[in-house]
Parts: structure tokens; C-alpha cells; sequence
């Protein structure tokens, strides 16, 4: 690999991952509306929450960055609220940053992803492979349509040498909670360190083209799903 796209590489696992690759010479253009500060990273400023700005960022790839190797998709909120209180405007936002920002970027840029045989990696949840957590109806439900989205792009990349990852990760020590609803992690030592997760990823792209992991579960010890 030479170039990744990352959305999300501004904090918390994209940015592990923005880090590793930079220290493998691999250049790294990153894609959120707030700049990730890894040395050497080239940032788009995107809030994926909008089209117009989406549009704009793919518009800019295709006239500077159209050599990309893999686009990796860290992008996500919680989106955390009681059943019973949850607001339109919430289960919107999570939608948007967490579905159809992701999906649509990638079929924006399919053309391109089949003609350079780049490889897509999107991170789910182990949220997807169940009912879910308490109080994360909309989380969960966005996270499903990622990873049906994901199915989508890995029948339309079949016959290409493009290959579709979907990681179903479980909890990491980041601060995508406190972002969301103000609550810290208790007890960090409990979760997953990206870095940790970031070398999982890094790996999963650099096996030979002719293997692929299509769907990899990655979780925190003592969460197994049974």
C-alpha cells in the first residue's frame, strides 16, 4: 500500500490506524470535519453529516488523490438515548454519519476503488451481530445498515480484485462515548487499546490479494457472544 483514505482518522481508532500507517511510509488522507493532528496526514475537512460536503471531498480525491490503495471506514457516533426518549434529530445525525455518509462515498467512488483494485475496510460493532446494548436503538440500527451496505459492495466488487472487509469490533478506549453523551469510561483497562486494534487492521490489508476476510470479529476478552 502507498495511499489510504481514512474517514475518521481525527481520533480514537482512525487514528491509530492514520499513525501506523504513517510510520510504514504509507501516505494517509484523512476525511472528518475536525483535522486529525498525526504528523504528516493530509486532511480533508468533511462534516459527513452533509452531502454538499461529502460531494465536495469526493470531488477533491478524484482531482488529487485518485491513486488510493484502500479506503478505511472509522466514521461513527453513538448516538445514545433512552427508547423512550430518543429524537428524531438523533436517530438522523446517526443515520447520516454512521450509513449513508459511508455508503454513499463509497459508491461515489467505485469507479475509481475498482480501476486502482483498492480495498474497502469498514469498522461495524459487535452491536450488529445481535439485539444490540440498552439505550443504543439507534446506534445499533445504523450499524446494521453498514453492515448490509457492506454485503451490497462485496457482491458489486465479486468479480474485481478490489476485496470487502467488515470488522465487527467490540469496545475500545476512546472517547466516542464522552463525545456523545458526557459519560467517560469507567474503567480503561477493561477496553480494547486501538493501537492494538489498528495493527488487526493494518494486517487484514496487507495479506496477499488473493485472500480475503470478509467479515472478522474482533471483542473484548470476557465478551464473547454465545
Amino acid at each position: 500500500m502507498k495511499k489510504v483514505i481514512i474517514l475518521g482518522a481525527s481520533d480514537g481508532l482512525g487514528k491509530s490506524i492514520a499513525g501506523l500507517c504513517i510510520d510504514e511510509k504509507i501516505e494517509v488522507i484523512n476525511v472528518s470535519r475536525t483535522p486529525s493532528n498525526v504528523s504528516g496526514v493530509i486532511n480533508i475537512a468533511c462534516d459527513l453529516s452533509k452531502q454538499e460536503d461529502i460531494d465536495n471531498t469526493v470531488k477533491a480525491i478524484k482531482e488529487k488523490y485518485n491513486d488510493f490503495d484502500a479506503i478505511i471506514n472509522c466514521a461513527a457516533i453513538v448516538a445514545m438515548e433512552k427508547i423512550n426518549e430518543i429524537s428524531y434529530s438523533k436517530f438522523e445525525k446517526a443515520f447520516k454519519i454512521n450509513t449513508i455518509a459511508p455508503l454513499y462515498f463509497l459508491s461515489s467512488l467505485f469507479d475509481n476503488i475498482v480501476k486502482n483494485e483498492a480495498d474497502i475496510l469498514n469498522i461495524g460493532t459487535t452491536a450488529d451481530l445481535k439485539a444490540g446494548f440498552v439505550d443504543q436503538l439507534a446506534y445499533t440500527s445504523t450499524k446494521y445498515g453498514l453492515r448490509g451496505g457492506s454485503y451490497n459492495l462485496g457482491l458489486e466488487l465479486s468479480k474485481t480484485k478490489s476485496r470487502m472487509i467488515y470488522v465487527h469490533c467490540g469496545g475500545m478506549n476512546t472517547q466516542m462515548h464522552e463525545k456523545d453523551y458526557g459519560k467517560k469510561i469507567e474503567d480503561p483497562t477493561e477496553w480494547m487499546d486501538t493501537k492494538d486494534v489498528a495493527g488487526i487492521v493494518f494486517y487484514l490489508l496487507r495479506l496477499p490479494k488473493q485472500v480475503e476476510i470478509t467479515e472478522i470479529t474482533i471483542s473484548r476478552k470476557g465478551r464473547r457472544l454465545m
